[in-house]
């Protein structure tokens, strides 16, 4: 059960001090911009930090620290809320069992109740103490600030791979913020994790995009390395089969955008996966499996497409996976130079890796000697991994290209096509004078 009513109150750095809250500054005064001794110059959210601390929505510590790695609690979380946002009431205030008349948070805690940032729990508490995740931050800044989704619920929340983590009573919330340009998703854009706890890096970088979105403060320049982190939940859409887009943009002057996502699945069927070892590089092509449309709804990448590249090694915490890269973009009989990358893959657990979790499968060479230790040679025959003709045609030929690893592989790594969303990382001009590349 997640105890929050639909009404949740939006994220707020304020206050990492247990010191009394404060009342709502107005956002264009500034004093001069805030350096943490902990917030270093290439630090993924500096930018966010210090242009909040620099207006006081946030503060440090007394040692000069900010702490950003720091978990954020809901009474913190409050007083942030209250610091950065003036929202009208949508209820009256009410009072929490075990939230004291003097605790230092009991006017922000009113007041985020009061104007539907956040609430209480079934039996009557607050709980200002509990450690707050990102989830519950983001719904309390789409509740308290009254964002709703536009479009289809699923086809925004597309954007994270990790999306079915997101619990059922917070994917309207989400959607929103995602479509508003609220998440910011730190080291990998495609993954949410939302049920971690915030840290204080991330409520700054969430409410930082709050306010801009209110526009009380402008956009972090096209430059800023922080922008890749920040999900462009409203640049382009990824419609699924049951939408009627406009037209397909005839190639003249169309431009997709860096940050569009794109589903996949593997040419020819629509349950094969790769299992490929740590380490492989392997040359791979993947059908879109939507079309691809602009804010016009105008198709610029028709379902059916093929988007080739390669599987190449990327390491996850000191994880060694794997990631599709990919280089050309064939839309009929035309093919476009294109930059983008998927959401990294880890290695699976042996435990879960079984004769049914690899059927339907490629697999290369290296990745069928590492079946082979953990599931026993005996279970290796062609039709318990790899069930129809397509798929052994398809495996004959992983046997023979790509770079295998350099050692002998102990671990697999099972790549659903359908859970990789490709992230275009420039700007892909797909006009009718693109020279098509062999």
């Amino acid at each position: 059960m997640h105890h929050f009513s639909r009404q949740v109150a939006p994220v707020l750095l304020g206050t990492a001090l247990g010191c009394a809250a404060i009342a709502p500054v107005t956002i264009a005064q500034t004093t001069e911009s805030a350096q943490f001794s902990d917030v270093t110059a290439t630090y993924w959210a500096r930018p966010f930090i210090e242009e909040l601390a620099s207006k006081d929505i946030i503060k440090g510590f007394p040692d000069g620290s900010f702490k950003p790695n720091e978990p954020v609690t809901r009474a913190q979380f409050a007083a942030i809320v209250r610091q950065a946002f003036n929202q009208p009431a949508v209820r009256r205030s009410k009072s929490f069992n075990d939230v004291e008349a003097n605790f230092w948070a009991t006017p922000a805690i009113s007041q985020a109740y009061s104007t539907g940032f956040l609430s209480g729990y079934p039996d009557n508490e607050f709980k200002p103490k509990q450690q707050i995740p990102k989830v519950q931050a983001l719904v309390s800044l789409a509740s308290g600030l009254q964002l709703e989704a536009q479009g289809d619920v699923d086809q925004s929340l597309g954007a994270f791979s990790d999306a079915a983590q997101i619990p059922d009573y917070a994917r309207p919330g989400i959607a929103a913020a995602t479509e508003t340009g609220l998440v910011v998703n730190n080291p990998n854009i495609n993954f949410l994790n939302p049920n971690d706890d915030a840290t204080r890096a991330d409520i700054a970088a969430f409410v930082y995009q709050a306010l801009v979105n209110q526009k009380r403060l402008e956009p972090l320049a096209q430059t800023d390395q922080a922008n890749r982190f920040i999900v462009k939940g409203t640049s382009t859409a990824v419609t699924g089969t049951d939408t009627a887009p406009s037209t397909v943009a005839k190639g003249t002057g169309q431009l997709m955008a860096s940050g569009t996502k794109i589903n996949l699945k593997y040419i020819g069927s629509d349950k094969a996966k790769l299992v490929v070892a740590p380490g492989e590089t392997l040359p791979v092509s993947f059908e879109v499996a939507n079309n691809v449309v602009n804010s016009q709804n105008v198709i610029l990448i028709p379902k059916g497409s093929t988007v080739s590249g390669q599987i190449v090694p990327f390491t996850v915490n000191s994880t060694e996976g794997a990631q599709f890269v990919a280089r050309k973009l064939k839309i009929g009989d035309k093919i476009y130079p294109i930059s983008a990358i998927s959401n990294p893959v880890v290695p699976a657990a042996q435990q879960s890796v079984t004769t049914t979790s690899v059927q339907d499968s490629l697999t290369t060479t290296a990745a069928r000697t590492a079946l082979g230790s953990i599931l026993g040679r005996g279970s290796l025959n062609p039709t318990s991994i790899l069930t129809n003709v397509l798929l052994n045609q398809g495996a004959q030929s992983l046997q023979t290209i790509g770079s295998a690893p350099k050692t002998t592989p102990t671990s697999v790594i099972i790549i659903d096509p359908a859970e990789l969303v490709l992230t275009t990382q420039d700007d892909v001009s797909l006009t009718a004078s693109n020279t098509p590349t062999s």
